[in-house]
């Protein structure tokens, strides 16, 4: 029986993939929801602060503003507090860790690899993937709430897979992993380095609007003294870039893409079940690798922020 010709979806891998993965992309759009609203709100504040500041009036426009001001500044405590109390930050990596390890295994299995390998019967192979998919679970659920089994671990597809021959399974874990994950991985690094032109040209034009605003004011052609609000600007776009890490992403990506599309090469040679167990191992080493180092950075980003 031929094996289908389209990619594995997430509900062809083991469930607990599936829920870390949601887990991550929910957590990880709450970080960047609430960290972005946090920087929205301090720029609010500078700006509607030097907005009352420059009428001195005692009148309602006075009043208006440092009200505004006095708002944005609580909405900001409330987001940092949010951020300290729920750590959406650490929900996001580690449910990324458990999907992407939880992945691996599963490609291990399907491709017949160590700790999988050929001689192991259909049954036992399974009993070791539940075995090494439960220590992760039991590892990683007290740092994810609202994690779940799901109702499979090993799919059809994934038995599918695994009882197809040599050609077959070769040719699934090249179309559908490496080259898969080599096409993301260009995509994403396109992505961040347009995202950092992007942003490198909103920080420029912020310093631009300061100098314009700083002159004004020495050439006594406005009274109103913009250049907190501008420096807040810059400041708020300067954080969000260290958040999002577009140039180093932009740069590891590219770097694992070129390493995978070279991994992707060397796979047709291949064409006994030894050689193609190492190479699968291999293979999965060089995907992990991007991902621990991303790791790395977040972790080591979150702690500069901390110790800052």
């Amino acid at each position: 029986m031929p094996l289908p010709h389209n990619p594995l979806a997430d509900e062809e891998l083991p469930g607990i993939f599936v829920s870390a993965d949601e887990v991550s992309k929910q957590s990880q759009k709450e970080y960047l929801r609430w960290t972005r609203g946090r920087l929205q709100m301090a720029v609010l504040a500078a700006a509607a602060g030097i907005i009352a500041a420059s009428s001195k009036d005692g009148t309602w426009f006075e009043r208006f503003f440092v009200c505004v001001a006095l708002a944005s500044f609580i909405v900001a405590l409330y987001l940092e507090v949010q951020l300290l109390r729920d750590k959406p930050e650490e929900r996001w990596y580690h449910g990324r860790a458990l999907a992407e390890s939880v992945k691996t295994l599963a490609w291990r299995y399907m491709a017949i690899a160590d700790p999988f390998p050929e001689a192991l019967p259909l049954g036992r192979a399974e009993e070791v993937f539940l075995a090494r998919v439960q220590d992760l679970y039991r590892e990683s659920s007290p740092n994810l709430p609202g994690l779940t089994a799901g109702a499979s671990q090993v799919t059809q597809r994934m038995r599918h897979v695994r009882e197809s021959d040599l050609n077959s399974r070769k040719a699934t874990y090249l179309e559908f992993r490496v080259s898969d994950q080599q096409a993301w991985y260009e995509m994403k690094a396109k992505e961040n380095e347009r995202n950092s032109k992007r942003w490198r040209f909103t920080l420029v034009s912020f310093e631009i609007i300061g100098v314009i605003a700083t002159v004004t004011m020495l050439l006594d052609i406005s009274k109103l003294d913009v250049g907190g609000a501008v420096a807040a600007a810059i400041a708020a776009a300067g954080a969000w870039i260290e958040v999002k890490q577009y140039d180093n992403l932009a740069s590891a990506y590219s770097l694992t893409a070129a390493e995978l599309s070279f991994v992707r090469a060397t796979g047709d040679s291949i064409s006994d079940e030894e050689k193609w167990s190492d190479y699968v191992i291999s293979a999965e080493q060089a995907i992990s690798r991007e991902h621990t180092m991303w790791m790395a950075r977040r972790v080591g980003l979150r702690a500069a922020r901390r110790n800052g």
